[in-house]
């Protein structure tokens, strides 16, 4: 959720430089509400026709193809090995450092430091030779990998889907947390009364769908995937409601926001309570420390960011090791960003307009450069710390992360895992049960549960509809809950890792129910009378247009 709510800035009546006219119709396409689900949308049909035509080249870019990490010591120092004499002279330096200090000074330094750089690199591997079986002693012989003299002290090898999937989108989910950080402490679930009509059509949303693949899977090997059709996925489904223009009151926006929020939330536990095997509790405990320190710095009121993802990377390699899957590192890490402001609204407009006074007053010409003036480059400086002082950090890693996860990170996610290879027709391989309860439970189930819970909560008086939405505006935004996509692929890969039939097959469901859902609440939500809007103040926080 983006905060430009149309204000001008000091470039607003100005002529467009070229580099600007370049990248406008980007940065224009950008600020849509739809454009986030328009690239997600791209890069599924591209992952679709590729693994369709040329599924071998596919294969080996996102599933063959191996990047392998490793830390150790480095092997050509060690004693006895090819530079064993060598390794010998850098001892007895280190050792007696006043001996070779003269010897070659500042130079012998910066050989050292680079033979450092040189044996980091060297112990990070990187190839993109396909891994076969039936290949094994060719792939032993091959350049690329000399194998090491001494064991890693730590190592992973993976196809580039799997990093996609454990350490990128780690950074998705920083931002899933960032987003239900901000919801529950200033937005739509901050207040008890707006936010049980979300909460409650989150929960319906949730439970009908897995209700209805139990049905269908129950007693079957492919019942483990009942948590996939719960999640929805909320770029999709609010740039529907985007597209739909007037027709929808901004309040069912902001309905359907909170629910795929809450929603997102679930999904997280979930995740990590049902789909986690083999716990190491010390790697657990260790991330537990981190997450401890890091809440710590948060009580100390500690605002500097970076020192917060500096520590994200060991709290994200000690929940990879954990057992537990590597992504809830970023929502964990999430959940300390401080959220609170250094200087409050009066400080910042006192000290902001005193810099605006020092600025025009530095010069009698208004039209002075401030590059040529060193008190009006101050008198900026100032008003650009103040604005870093009165927006609290988890605002500002959202504002900056925000877009490399909507238009980088998740259509890499869709790119590495929508490539569906369809043998035998569509309608074959959506014989598959859990095929058949992931299409139901998203179609049926979300829109169903969602609109059932939702009545429970108004009828007993805990939640009121918004103003200007109806219940057939409820059944459209459920129907639109049904688009599962992202987070429901997710878990697919974490539901049926080991059998890619079922795999394939969840994922062809998902993409089918998504696209049924979303054309089905876009038409009951033409259907729909239009009405005034409300007022604002009956709205709550405002929400933007690019949501």
């Amino acid at each position: 959720m983006s905060d430009d709510h149309h204000i001008p800035t000091a470039k607003h009546d100005l002529n467009l430089e070229p580099g600007e006219r370049l990248v406008r119709p980007f940065h224009q396409f950008a600020k849509l509400s739809s454009s986030g689900g328009i690239v997600l949308l791209l890069m599924t049909a591209i992952a679709m026709i590729w693994a369709n035509t040329n599924i071998d080249s596919y294969n080996a870019v996102f599933n063959d193809a191996e990047i392998r990490i490793s830390f150790s010591e480095n092997p050509h120092h060690a004693p006895g090995g090819a530079h064993g004499e060598e390794a010998g002279e850098h001892a007895g330096a280190a050792a007696h450092p006043e001996e070779h200090a003269d010897d070659h000074g500042d130079d012998t330094m910066i050989e050292k430091a680079a033979e450092s750089v040189e044996d980091a690199v060297e112990d990070m591997s990187f190839t993109d030779v396909p891994h076969n079986p039936d290949h094994a002693e060719d792939e032993a012989d091959h350049s690329k990998w000399q194998p090491l003299e001494k064991e890693p002290l730590w190592w992973q090898a993976h196809s580039v889907a799997h990093w996609i999937n454990d350490l990128l989108m780690a950074i998705f989910f920083l931002v899933v947390g960032l987003e239900i950080k901000r919801e529950i402490l200033v937005g739509e679930l901050a207040s008890p009364k707006r936010a049980a009509l979300p909460i409650f059509g989150a929960l319906g949303g949730m439970i009908g769908p897995a209700l209805i693949f139990v049905a269908f899977n129950a007693g079957k090997e492919t019942i483990g995937g009942w948590g996939i059709p719960m999640a929805t996925d909320i770029a999709f489904a609010v740039g529907i409601l985007a597209m739909l223009g007037s027709r929808v009151p901004n309040s069912l926006k902001v309905f359907l926001t909170s629910l795929a929020i809450v929603d997102d939330l679930g999904a997280l536990v979930v995740i990590a309570v049902f789909y986690t095997d083999n716990l190491a509790l010390d790697y657990l405990g260790y991330a537990g420390i981190v997450v401890a320190v890091l809440a710590f710095m948060n009580l100390l009121r500690v605002r500097w960011i970076t020192l917060y993802l500096v520590m994200g990377l060991p709290l994200w390699y000690f929940v990879y090791m954990s057992g537990v899957h590597a992504t809830i590192a970023g929502v964990l890490l999430a959940m300390t960003i401080p959220a609170h402001a250094r200087v409050n609204a009066i400080n910042f407009v006192y000290s902001t307009r005193k810099a605006l006074d020092v600025f025009e007053n530095a010069h009698d010409d208004p039209e002075f450069a401030v590059t040529e003036s060193s008190t009006r480059r101050a008198a900026v400086n100032a008003i650009i710390t103040n604005s870093r002082q009165v927006l609290p950090p988890l605002h500002r890693i959202e504002h900056v992360v925000h877009p490399w996860a909507a238009f980088v990170i998740i259509p890499i996610f869709a790119l590495a895992n929508a490539g569906i290879p369809i043998h035998g027709g569509v309608a074959e391989n959506l014989k598959d049960p859990a095929a058949i309860g992931i299409i139901l439970g998203l179609f049926i189930g979300k829109p169903l549960g969602i609109v059932l819970l939702s009545w429970l909560a108004c009828t007993m008086k805990v939640a009121a509809l918004p103003r200007g939405v109806s219940w057939r505006h409820m059944l459209g935004a459920g129907m639109l809950g049904g688009i599962g996509f992202t987070m429901a692929i997710f878990i697919a890969n974490l539901a049926y890792a080991d059998n890619m039939a079922h795999l394939e097959h969840a994922k062809l469901a998902i993409l089918v129910a998504s696209a049924i859902s979303a054309v089905g609440g876009a038409i009951v939500l033409l259907m729909c009378k239009g009405s005034p809007e409300p007022e604002p103040e009956t709205l709550g926080p405002l929400v933007d247009d690019d949501d």
